[in-house]
């Protein structure tokens, strides 16, 4: 039986995609208004992960779980972006040589259009993005409420609970004491606490420093992640400036776990590299109980 790969937080994975370079191999439209394809919503629909692809299977799961992931490119420049129900506002703009910049937090990256798929490609792994026939924007400011919602939630300081709405069912439980992964001149990797969100998703908050003034990417290796002696599929992508610290989560793939409880005995291994070189320069493991 397949395993479904996404969850909300390992797309923070794709996050990290976002802010690679990007080919463009073609695009549609007239010469003398070459914004028209891309004006309107996208949609993603289909791609390749970790080796997992995104099939129909994958993507109406995705759509159960009310998780979207969706480019919105509006007149002037403008457009918003939707990455397993994180917004961004962006702004777009096609170059003289043919290529979409597009600019998100202030980080730019570029977008590949061709044949009427928008294709966000890093290595082997990539989202292809289809546009939709409906305007998806009220579903974008939707997830963009729902985000503003959780990040304002307080927590209740009773069973590790955080609760920012009436039906929040977040479940925090701390790791006392905090397991040090990796302390040393190119980082410090802390895991603080073990999570279950309200979407029904699993796995650890990390705490990370950049020790080194460039810019470092963390993530999590494929085929080194277990929990109580099985192998799971573990989702972690981190990108970081020097000099700079960032809490992110380590994930787990849909059907691994079912509940936090079953959270014990986790060894995994993270990997680090330099911006742009895909190659790690570290790696460390822990167990974490």
């Amino acid at each position: 039986m397949k395993t479904m790969t996404f969850k909300k937080s390992a797309f923070l994975f794709v996050t990290f995609i976002l802010v690679l370079a990007f080919a463009l191999v073609g695009c549609g439209g007239s010469r003398a208004d070459p914004e028209e394809p891309f004006l309107g919503s996208w949609k993603i629909s289909g791609g390749e992960l970790e080796g997992e692809e995104f099939d129909e299977e994958t993507l109406d799961a995705m759509e159960d779980w009310g998780i979207n992931c969706i480019i919105i490119f509006e007149e002037d420049g403008e457009g918003q972006i939707d990455l397993y129900n994180h917004v961004s506002d962006i702004a777009w703009k096609i170059k003289d040589d043919g290529t979409v910049k597009i600019k998100a937090d202030g980080v730019s990256f570029k977008a590949t259009l061709k044949d009427g798929e928008l294709t966000l490609k890093e290595g082997e792994n990539s989202i292809i993005f289809t546009k939709s026939k409906k305007d998806l924007s009220g579903t974008v400011e939707k997830d963009r409420e729902a985000a503003e919602d959780d990040t304002s939630g307080t927590s209740s300081g009773t069973g590790g609970t955080t609760s920012g709405t009436s039906d929040s069912k977040d479940i925090n439980e701390p790791i006392l004491p905090a397991v040090t992964v990796a302390d040393d001149d190119l980082c410090t990797i802390t895991v603080t606490e073990k999570f279950e969100d309200r979407w029904g998703i699993i796995g650890l908050k990390v705490e990370i420093t950049n020790k080194t003034d460039k810019d470092l990417t963390f993530h999590s290796v494929s085929g080194k992640t277990s929990v109580n002696n099985t192998m799971k599929t573990g989702w972690f992508s981190c990108r970081m400036m020097g000099g700079t610290n960032a809490t992110e989560k380590f994930t787990f793939s849909t059907g691994d776990l079912n509940s936090i409880d079953e959270l014990v005995n986790i060894n995994f291994t993270i990997g680090v590299y330099e911006d742009d070189t895909y190659e790690d320069i570290a790696s460390y493991s822990a167990t974490i109980p």
